[in-house]
């Protein structure tokens, strides 16, 4: 991780949370957490923000942020430069789940950035923001989108034994339609020259490379400029 600002311990949180000789190191770390010093979460989970090369000034869009740990690393990277008191960048953080987007907020106001925003819209109808009221309106483009999209999930089966139960192969299919229409929406409103990062946590090619495939064909010649960077990932 850049700059060593990432730790691992290897152990579960069932028994970081029942061993006594570990009870103040798990205090410590539940305190941490609170006041916005530490945020915990999987390693696998830090690498698409990671991919994104956030800049203080760059203007990023995490389109299903909940619950919020790839955001709060999002708007980290835009914090970078302590030179830089207040960034001239933001980060939208949108769910379509209205449940989510609180507990999004609860998990990324601890930063207390001034450079963020939480919106509650369905991704692939994400609504275009204008910048400013004044005539003509301008449309916002984003220099960095995240499409941690939703997926089977059949990637973290090693630590979600359930899965292998409960997997089949329809389930891909049924999510593939939705998937590709929130790449199209992230690439509409991605600047050009802009960066885009597609993730699942799944390792099913239906929701990755046939995703992109698709996506790819339909735009064969008037978008390939956005395409030069885009980023496919299978966690």
């Amino acid at each position: 991780y850049p700059e060593g600002f990432a730790w691992q311990v290897n152990m579960d949180r069932k028994f970081l949370r029942q061993c006594e000789a570990l009870k103040e190191f798990h205090q410590f770390l539940i305190q941490e957490t609170e006041t916005g010093n530490i945020s915990r979460q999987e390693a696998v989970s830090m690498i698409p923000p990671l991919c994104l090369d956030v800049q203080p000034h760059h203007k990023v869009l995490d389109m299903c942020a909940a619950p919020g740990s790839k955001t709060a690393q999002l708007i980290e990277m835009l914090h970078s430069d302590d030179s830089i008191v207040i960034p001239s960048g933001v980060v939208v953080a949108n769910d379509s789940d209205n449940k989510r987007c609180y507990l999004m907020v609860h998990q990324v106001k601890r930063l207390e950035s001034p450079c963020f925003t939480v919106i509650n819209h369905d991704a692939t109808l994400l609504p275009n923001m204008v910048t400013s009221a004044a005539q003509p309106k301008e449309i916002l483009k984003y220099d960095r989108v995240l499409a941690d999209v939703p997926c089977s999930g059949d990637g973290t089966m090693r630590k979600n034994p359930d899965c292998w139960f409960k997997w089949n192969p329809i389930g891909a299919c049924h999510l593939h339609n939705l998937q590709a229409r929130i790449l199209r929406r992230g690439l509409e409103v991605l600047e050009v020259g802009g960066r885009l990062v597609y993730s699942t946590c799944s390792l099913n090619p239906i929701e990755d490379e046939a995703v992109l495939a698709e996506v790819l064909t339909e735009t064969a010649g008037g978008c390939c400029l956005l395409f030069k960077e885009v980023v496919s990932l299978s966690r």
